[in-house]
Parts: C-alpha cells; sequence; structure tokens
C-alpha cells in the first residue's frame, strides 16, 4: 500500500501544498501550518468517510489518538450546528406561514423577533469568523517573527565567524611584526669593515659601533674550516659621537689577528650588566 498524500487547503478553498506525513510534520515544527488548517488525506480510507476535510488536530498520525475524540466532538458539533440550521429554517416557515394564518400585528411581531434572532446568529457566527481569522494572523506573525529571529541568528554567526577570522590574522600579524622586532632589538649595532694588510695578503677587520651605547664584546676566530681557534679579544667600543656620524670609535676598534681566506671572525655580546644581549654574528674573511 502506497503512503497517503496530504493535501492542505488555503483560504479559496483550493489545494495549497501537498506531502507526506513525514513533511506535513516537518511543516508543523517549522509553523508554515497551524493545527488548525484542514487537509485531506488521499492514499488510505478516511477514519470519517463522511469527511473529506478536516484540521489537523483530528488526524491521528500527527496529534496523537486522542483526534479520534476530538473528530467525534467536532461531527457532533456540526450536527449540533445542522440541527439549529434546521431549526432557524423551520422557525423561518413558520413564521411564513403565520403571516398569512394569524392577524397581520401578531405576524410583525414574530417576524421582528425571527429577524432580530437571526440577526445575532449572524454576528455571532461572524465573532467566530473573526476569531478565526485573527488567531490565524497572529500565528502566521508569530510564524514570521522566528523566521526573522532565526535569519538574525544566522547573520549573527556569520558575522562572529568573520569577526573570528579577522582576530586571528591581526594576531598573526603582531606576532610577525613582534618576531621583526625582535630581531631588529637583537641584531647587533656594529659595521665591520675589512683592510688589505700592508705586509702580506691578509686581511684585518676594523670594527664600528653604530649605537649610543657601549659594547663589550668577545672575538673569535674560526679556521677555515669553521673549527674555533684558541684565539680570542676582548673588545670594547666607545658610541658613535653623533647620529649619522660615520667616524670610528678609535678605542679597541681593530683586531689584532690577520685573517687569511675563509677565516671568520665571531663577534659575542659578553656585557654582563645587560638583561638581553645581542646575537652573536660570525663575519667570514673575504
Amino acid at each position: 500500500m502506497e503512503d497517503p498524500v496530504y493535501l492542505i487547503k488555503s483560504r479559496s478553498g483550493d489545494t495549497l501544498i501537498q506531502g507526506t506525513a513525514e513533511q506535513v510534520s516537518a511543516w508543523i515544527k517549522q509553523r508554515r501550518v497551524t493545527d488548525k488548517d484542514e487537509l485531506k488525506r488521499q492514499g488510505w480510507y478516511l477514519y470519517e468517510k463522511d469527511e473529506a476535510w478536516g484540521v489537523i488536530s483530528a488526524f491521528p498520525e500527527f496529534s496523537g489518538p486522542a483526534a479520534h475524540s476530538s473528530l467525534r466532538t467536532i461531527r457532533r458539533q456540526n450536527l449540533w450546528m445542522l440541527s439549529v440550521a434546521a431549526v432557524f429554517g423551520l422557525l423561518g416557515f413558520s413564521l411564513l406561514t403565520l403571516n398569512f394564518l394569524m392577524p397581520a400585528y401578531d405576524a410583525s411581531k414574530r417576524i421582528a423577533a425571527s429577524i432580530d434572532a437571526e440577526r445575532q446568529a449572524v454576528m455571532r457566527t461572524q465573532e467566530v469568523l473573526a476569531s478565526k481569522q485573527k488567531a490565524e494572523a497572529e500565528a502566521k506573525a508569530a510564524y514570521a517573527e522566528a523566521a526573522r529571529q532565526e535569519a538574525l541568528a544566522r547573520q549573527a554567526d556569520a558575522n562572529l565567524e568573520t569577526q573570528v577570522k579577522r582576530t586571528a590574522m591581526l594576531q598573526a600579524e603582531v606576532w610577525k611584526l613582534n618576531a621583526q622586532a625582535e630581531q631588529v632589538r637583537s641584531t647587533m649595532p656594529i659595521v665591520v669593515r675589512w683592510r688589505d694588510s700592508l705586509i702580506n695578503s691578509d686581511k684585518f677587520l676594523v670594527v664600528t659601533n653604530t649605537s649610543d651605547k657601549v659594547l663589550r664584546l668577545l672575538v673569535s676566530v674560526y679556521d677555515a674550516k669553521g673549527v674555533q681557534t684558541t684565539q680570542q679579544f676582548p673588545l670594547t667600543l666607545e658610541p658613535v659621537g653623533l647620529p649619522g656620524s660615520t667616524k670610528e670609535s678609535g678605542v679597541g676598534e681593530a683586531i689584532k689577528h690577520d685573517f687569511k681566506k675563509a677565516e671568520a671572525a665571531e663577534f659575542t655580546d659578553v656585557d654582563s650588566s645587560k638583561f638581553v644581549r645581542f646575537r652573536p654574528v660570525r663575519l667570514p674573511c673575504p
């Protein structure tokens, strides 16, 4: 047996949408339809064969076993309303009959009373219809508000995700800048000049301090194979006199060693009075 299909009725009496029981249940949860909307089932025999359309609460697959009792109650109400309508019809027929059988003044009184009763019945019917329309409007407004809040929540999630990504990018940039600043701070502020020896083909070097602080260094000599030798020279460099000056400090700036080609000099900051020292620098002889 194929699964039944449910047709949901529009205000004009036409079929608005149709779907399976699972789809209708999802629509109810999403508040696209309410338990007051009318639907019709196709594919199974009806629980009440003389009622093709019924409210959602009359279907047990959506409202549970209590829907049978609700359906019987609705049917009794419908029968009662039909009885009331029949009574009004009989009353109107009786008034017409009395209009011809009784004196005119008595008939006019009864007609006036009947018209007033009918007017009141119409007013009550209109009030019920207005209440139903108001409830439907409130339900649709609540559904629209829920949809709006859901859209706002999705937008807030998207904004938060974008902000998190932006914060991560900024944090990475800060780390990069800090690393660059740390590298600059830790770079030894010296200028090394290799000069040719006047007595042989070797070279000697002259070191200039480019900072405004005294530098206390230890110069170690490495041979052509990169092995440290026993030759080490303490070096104290006075700061430059003026900003941008190229004047050499003149105090301990020349290393008393003739460097051969491929030998190297390594400069190490040995100032114990500083909390952070400069990184060692090794320069090969050209």
